[in-house]
């Protein structure tokens, strides 16, 4: 899954709702989207920005691959720990990898999103092949970690 070695983790602490599990009560796999993009709109908060300013800047990070490895099942009440490590690959695609941890520390599920950096222009959207300065510093902050 990529070499997140030496990175420090972005941390956030979600509940599992009854909206986030099936007839069962176990966390429904698309409800892992749903807290991965949390976290990492999350992090870019830490980091200074909101998804909404980059958005109105222009700019979108699209996930372009998805990976997600569910081990041991969550269920309504349970707290999960979402701990996340960016890393920039081949200078214009963000890499997150999350682990999904039970209160006990267990590994519930472990995942990998590709993300890219994209703008609009009009009604198009283009791949970003060199990211600005302002652009890439935010992706190294997420990076460095907190």
């Amino acid at each position: 899954m990529n070499d997140f070695t030496n990175k420090k983790e972005w941390n956030l602490t979600k509940i599992v709702l009854p909206q986030h599990t099936d007839h069962a009560g176990v966390m429904w796999h698309g409800s892992y989207l749903n807290f991965l993009e949390e976290g990492r709109i999350d992090a870019l908060n830490k980091v200074g920005i909101t998804y909404s300013k980059l958005s109105n800047k222009g700019y979108e990070i699209p996930v372009i691959s998805a990976q997600i490895k569910y081990k041991i099942s969550f269920k309504h009440g349970e707290k999960i720990l979402l701990k996340s490590k960016f890393k920039l690959v081949n200078k214009i695609r963000l890499n997150c990898k999350t682990l999904f941890l039970k209160v006990n520390g267990e590994i519930g599920a472990e995942a990998l999103i590709e993300l890219v950096l994209v703008r609009k222009k009009n009604d198009s959207i283009q791949l970003v092949r060199e990211v600005s300065p302002e652009i890439k510093k935010i992706f190294l902050l997420l990076e460095e970690g907190p």
